[in-house]
Parts: structure tokens; sequence; C-alpha cells
């Protein structure tokens, strides 16, 4: 009560305070509305820049996006292309392997090895490009043990065949490997002159078990499902980076991604792989996108069964009549 009677006080002697305190109110309320609208006015046009700079970087991301896409495309293709380029060199030096073993045994010369060595060979395909016509009997390094420094040792020493390797004895070898230092005098050549001896036979699968049975050239090893020695720079020769039952890239039209897709449907070996339905395989491809699609694999279960096999000749010939993994006819 108090307050309000000072109040009454203070204002009954100036009416017109009441207008000039209303006016006041007014005017400050007009000025706040106009600060503030010039402020929010200020603000929204910071906000549409921000705004217009967010849209620019991401179309600027979007575009390196898509040209990281297009870039890494092109790195895959040229990848394969350079992967094909390898492979068909690694045929091309096979091809001249055995055109250079058929000229030395037209020409007559002893060195070229025995005719049996270049026919009739079992796991190789059958055919005259067995295993003596890709080696050579010069190429020491299909015996198990024997690697480029000793075979060079080896031929320095008058021995570069295999027959020469299986005629000398076992205490000329190793005097040889003696000569040459520490290094050489760890490894036993007590195996050398027999395997020697059956490639000079053309005996392969019986050199291709006793590998088996080897452990780095030496007897006493245990029997193993490893590829021998010869297998594998038979194999090589052809054109074949691997030999290990899991690479399902060895087949025509399969590289590391549909390897993995047909890792993660526990498909992980020739053999999975040759036991595989085409319809399992389209399956498969197809669940993956549009971009695994247009693989055929029509043909992947008999190239997986040839290696499988061994056939490693047939496998090339049947390869070398593929396009892309898929049959022409």
């Amino acid at each position: 009560m108090e307050f309000n009677t000072l109040l009454l006080q203070a204002v009954d002697p100036c009416p017109a305070c009441w207008w000039k305190i209303l006016g006041m109110f007014l005017a400050a309320l007009l000025l706040g509305l106009l600060l503030g609208a010039i402020l929010w006015r200020r603000y929204k046009s910071m906000v549409h820049k921000v705004e217009a700079e967010r849209d620019n970087y991401h179309a600027k991301l979007t575009d390196t996006e898509k040209d990281f896409a297009s870039l890494k495309y092109k790195y895959d293709e040229l990848s394969k292309d350079n992967a094909g380029l390898k492979s068909a060199l690694n045929k091309c030096e096979a091809d001249k392997a055995t055109i250079d073993f058929r000229l030395k045994k037209l020409q007559g010369d002893g060195d070229a090895g025995p005719v049996g060595a270049a026919v009739g060979v079992s796991g190789g395909g059958g055919t005259d490009m067995g295993y003596g016509a890709i080696f050579g009997s010069d190429n020491l390094q299909i015996i198990e043990g024997i690697g480029p420094k000793i075979e060079q040792l080896l031929k320095d020493a008058g021995i570069g065949t295999w027959a020469a390797l299986a005629g000398a004895g076992f205490d000329k070898v190793k005097g040889i490997l003696d000569d040459a230092g520490p290094r050489y005098r760890m490894h036993d050549p007590k195996s050398w002159s027999e395997q020697a001896q059956l490639a000079a036979d053309g005996k392969w699968d019986e050199l291709i078990k006793y590998q088996k049975f080897l452990d780095g050239g030496k007897e006493g090893g245990s029997s193993t499902e490893s590829p021998s020695k010869v297998e594998k720079l038979y194999s090589k020769a052809l054109g074949f980076s691997s030999l290990k039952p899991n690479d399902l890239k060895i087949v025509e039209g399969i590289g590391p991604k549909i390897e993995g897709l047909l890792n993660d449907a526990g498909i992980n070996n020739w053999s999975d792989l040759a036991g595989t339905s085409l319809e399992k395989l389209q399956e498969i491809l197809a669940k993956a996108g549009d971009r695994y699609r247009l693989a055929k694999p029509e043909t992947w279960p008999k190239q997986a069964q040839l290696a499988a096999d061994a056939k490693w000749q047939e496998l090339k010939e049947y390869q070398d009549y593929l396009q892309g993994g898929k049959d022409p006819g």
C-alpha cells in the first residue's frame, strides 16, 4: 500500500508523464525490433552463404569420388591386362623352349635329351609338349636341392646335363660343393644322381613321386601332397603362377575379387570348384551385384578339375582355346 501511494504521488503532479513513458517504451520496442530484423537478416545471409559453400564442397567431393572410382576401375583393368600380358609372355617362353628342344632334336644334338622324355608324359597332358620338351636336358634346377648358383657350379665343373649328373659320382659332386665354400658344404647331393637319371630316362612320374619324399634334396623326407619341384617349374613355364590348390585365380575368368566371393561361399580349392554346379556359381555371382553378373562360369568347374588332376598341359591348351574364361564355341 505504501509503494502504490508513493507511485501515485509521484505521477499525479505530471499527468503527461504517462504518455512520455509509453512513448519511450514504444520507441525502445521499435528500435529493438528494427535491430533484431537487421541481425536476423545478417544471420540468414551468413547461413545462406555457409550452406552455399557446403553444397559447393559437397559437389566437389562427389566429383572427386567419381574421379577416384573411375581411376580405380581403370587401374583394375590395367592390372588385369598386365596379368594377361605376363601370362602370355610365360606361354611364349614355354613355346620357345619347346621349339628349341625340337630344333635340337632335328639337328641331331645329343644334348637334346632322349626322345621319350618329350612324349607320353602323364600329369602334363600326355602330348609332345611334356616335361623334357619344356625343360631341356641342361636344366639342372629341376633336381630337388639344386638352385641357380649350384647349377652354375656344376656346369663350370663340366656337369651340364642330366646324363652327366647321373654319371657323376657322389664324391665328385660333393667335392665340387666343398671347394665352393662353407655355404655350399651344407648341401647333400646324395639323391641328385638318382633324380638326374630318372629325368634323363624320361621317367617323370617316378621322379615326381621321388621328389615328394625328399626334403631339400635329401632322402628321409615324408610323403606330402605338396607339388614336386618338377611340377612347380613345369607349371610356371606354362604360365601358371601357383600350384596351391586354394589359388582359384589359376582358372581363366577368376580374379582376386571373384575368388573372394567364392571363398565366402565355401569354395576354397580346385576340388570344391570342380564339384560346384553351374547354377550355384551363377547364383553367387548374381548376389554379388551387376558387375559380376557378366562373368561366365560355364568352364570354371572343368578348368578346376584339370588343375586338381594336375593335367597342366591339358589345362593350358584348354585355356588357350577359351576367350576370357568363356568357350567361344
